[in-house]
């Protein structure tokens, strides 16, 4: 997971790197178009910045999108697998009902956006003799039920996935 974190910030590095000459370069390739379709003098189409751009994004997003699968797939696969002790905290208050906010939990799932963003940020922790899991939920600014879910420990793209619950209403 650490190897793909450092991946996805050297993809980004390099992007933002790359970007300046991509435009620089486009510039240039545009300006010196001919106006007439009859002249045979161009300017060679800017392939190396182009290039550096596109493959850097490529796979900033790819290894964006492995990290979100895996790190969902593992908060998921705790949760399923959960002792029959364990405890949850909600912004570190101990919940009376966990079973409820567990089974909320479980339903985490991709979901496409759809121009909102997340406001106010709950904090869920689940303790077991084994570990713990550590999730953040962001209420929607257009569905006050539905919560993005963030995992803190992975790094530029740390949503991964959406659920839609009553049971945090209270927090």
């Amino acid at each position: 997971m650490t190897v793909l974190n450092v991946i996805q910030y050297c993809a980004f590095a390099a992007a933002i790197a790359a970007m300046p000459f991509l435009l620089v370069n486009w510039w240039k390739y545009i300006k010196n178009q001919p106006l007439n379709r009859l002249v045979t003098v161009r300017a060679g189409f800017p392939i190396k910045s182009v290039s550096v751009f596109l493959i850097s994004a490529g796979i900033l997003m790819v290894a964006a999108t492995i990290v979100t699968n895996h790190s969902r797939r593992e908060a998921l696969n705790f949760l399923h697998n959960l002792p029959e002790r364990y405890q949850v905290y909600v912004n570190q208050q101990q919940v009376a009902d966990s079973e409820k906010i567990i089974s909320s939990l479980k339903e985490i799932a991709p979901y496409w956006a759809h121009h909102s963003h997340p406001t106010k940020r709950i904090r869920v922790e689940v303790h077991s003799d084994i570990r713990t899991l550590t999730l953040e939920l962001g209420r929607d600014s257009d569905d006050p039920q539905e919560y993005w879910v963030f995992y803190p420990e992975i790094a530029l793209n740390n949503e991964i996935g959406r659920i839609t619950t009553s049971a945090f209403d209270a927090y």
